[in-house]
């Protein structure tokens, strides 16, 4: 293959993502047709559907080439029209498109129909971005309040900060203390004992 027209948004390669650059397939790399007619696998496309704003009315997914929006139909990802042209391309055992669907965020597909209730018959990838889908809340009490602590982040400096304060007490502010309390640096008085 020759290299494409350099204003042609089109991958050089047709027959892997331009995303994540895997060989297409017909399970979880199924090239998907998006409505400007750019392809991607189906796992690339569910993990940019599932990073959009759950606040849309409607579930638009602007194309990572020409930013065109496509509408991400109900079932998901795996709903979207299937490239048969590049599906073609691929090996005679691969032609053959699987049967993929969504559960909240994993991408789940039958290894074999011998037993469907078999969980095991099932494999499944997690598409969901890295970042968690809301923040944890703090525990509640002393170790609530701790967690909340930027400083306390860092205990090593406590500990120090600590020390230093406890030195700082000893060496200078009770021989202080002492001297205008006493009128001399002698805080403890000496008991002599006579015999």
């Amino acid at each position: 293959p020759g290299s494409p027209n350099p204003t042609s948004p089109k991958p050089t390669s047709p027959v892997e993502c331009s995303i994540c650059f895997n060989t297409y397939d017909n399970t979880f790399k199924t090239p998907k047709l998006l409505q400007c007619s750019h392809v991607f696998c189906l796992e690339c496309v569910a993990r940019l559907s599932t990073g959009l704003p759950p606040n849309q009315p409607e579930d638009q997914l602007p194309c990572p080439f020409c930013r065109q929006l496509t509408s991400i139909p109900v079932e998901g990802a795996p709903a979207l029209e299937t490239s048969k042209e590049l599906l073609a391309t691929l090996p005679p055992e691969l032609q053959q498109e699987k049967v993929l669907w969504m559960e909240g965020t994993k991408l789940c597909c039958r290894q074999s129909s011998d037993d469907p209730e078999n969980p095991d018959s099932c494999i499944s990838i997690d598409v969901a971005m890295s970042k968690p889908e809301s923040p944890e809340a703090p525990p509640a009490g002393l170790a609530g309040r701790l967690s909340r602590c930027d400083m306390c982040d860092d205990w090593k400096r406590i500990v120090l900060l600590s020390a230093l304060i406890i030195i700082l007490f000893c060496i200078i502010l009770w021989p202080v203390q002492c001297a205008l309390k006493t009128g001399n640096l002698r805080c403890f008085t000496r008991t002599v004992a006579m015999s």
